[in-house]
């Protein structure tokens, strides 16, 4: 196959949507592609882990989610009735204040960290990387998981030419990273416990797994944290910095990561994730790789590209040499088929694979303003 590497300018080209259409829409939710004003400083608050969408979407990574837990409450708009849900979409309308900083941020959850005690991460005996192992009630160590060592650690990267059909290692990106570019890693956050409410806390071997990311991408220089307004994915970037040996924490909360970019429309979301058992996965990546469901989604390229021009370039890759994004598998899903040029095997609509924890893309910036992107993944594999 041959290899295809997305280049995207950090200005707009032919490749993007015209600098002009954004300004132009006067009703963002019929605009398939709403100025940023209108959708970056929202809360998008619809459920990022399929299952809290609907009981028609368990998620495959982790089945046990709580379907009773509304995570579609806006903390930063104290006038929002807390008992009513928030559009998913994240662009219903405009802000309140037509002055206000369209890239503003969220207002981050006020919960304390879940640190891990009585856990430590050693060798396995097989050599293949390290194993989380904890104590439990009684004193016996028991085992959580594998942090693998990266299986394609001998396969060759080339920046200029990466394999699109791939996840490539977040270490190998980084290293190949030029004194005078930038990088922006979106990931999924680590593993969670089995509530996908806004407030459910990673596990023990999400956290190590994390800070396992973070050591990859370890560096003298502070990196600078985006992530959702759930306290996962700040949990995640917490434990990356401490990976990555930094003692201080430099992060904001967004709630245009809250994960419903790409909805159009709720209800016809809604209507057909209820046409499968396994909910919206089979309607979001058939979408993503054949198009179809315009009632439910935006059109994928254009929303991508607005969403790394915008964002990602704009504003994220602004703060520092190198930072990380953290959001939600439903975000990232559609974001990577796009970034691997639909090259990537995340059918789940014909094999049930979907993107894992702490995978997704790294959007690098250079000297001259090209941006490039491609699939990353900070375990072994990027996919379920």
């Amino acid at each position: 196959m041959k290899k295809q590497f997305l280049i995207l300018p950090v200005l707009c080209s032919s490749l993007f949507w015209a600098c002009g259409d954004s300004s132009s829409a006067t009703e963002p939710s019929n605009d398939p592609n709403p100025p940023a004003s209108e959708i970056l400083s929202s809360d998008s608050g619809m459920s990022p882990e399929p299952g809290a969408q609907s009981s028609a979407s368990a998620d495959p990574s982790d089945p046990t989610v709580d379907p009773t837990v509304d995570p579609s409450v806006d903390p930063s708009n104290p006038t929002l009735d807390p008992s009513q849900p928030e559009s998913s979409s994240g662009v219903e309308g405009p802000t309140e204040n037509p002055n206000a900083d369209p890239y503003a941020v969220g207002t981050d959850i006020d919960e304390p960290s879940y640190v891990p005690e009585g856990c430590e991460v050693k060798p396995l005996d097989n050599g293949r990387g390290n194993g989380v192992y904890c104590l439990d009630s009684l004193g016996t160590s028991s085992f959580k998981g594998t942090l693998f060592a990266d299986p394609d650690a001998d396969v060759a990267y080339d920046p200029a030419n990466p394999d699109l059909t791939t996840f490539t290692s977040v270490e190998k990106v980084f290293k190949a990273l030029q004194p005078d570019e930038k990088v922006v890693f979106v990931l999924r956050h680590a593993e969670r416990n089995s509530s996908s409410g806004k407030t459910s806390h990673l596990t023990e071997f999400g956290i190590f797994s994390a800070q396992s990311v973070g050591q990859k991408i370890a560096s003298e220089d502070p990196a600078y944290y985006a992530h959702s307004e759930y306290v996962r994915t700040r949990e995640t970037l917490e434990n990356i910095a401490k990976g990555r040996g930094e003692t201080g924490f430099n992060h904001d909360a967004y709630g245009v990561l809250n994960g419903g970019w790409f909805i159009k429309n709720d209800s016809a979301f809604n209507a057909y994730a209820a046409l499968s058992t396994d909910g919206n996965y089979v309607a979001t990546t058939d979408w993503a790789f054949n198009g179809g469901y315009e009632d439910a989604f935006y059109d994928l390229d254009s929303r991508a590209k607005q969403f790394i021009d915008e964002f990602l370039v704009g504003v994220i890759s602004k703060k520092a040499r190198v930072s990380v994004v953290n959001t939600h598998d439903m975000f990232l899903a559609p974001l990577t088929i796009y970034a691997s040029g639909r090259q990537i095997d995340l059918r789940y609509y014909e094999n049930r694979s979907w993107i894992t924890y702490l995978a997704g893309i790294a959007v690098v910036i250079g000297a001259d303003g090209s941006v490039k992107v491609l699939p990353v993944k900070g375990l072994e594999s990027g996919t379920t």
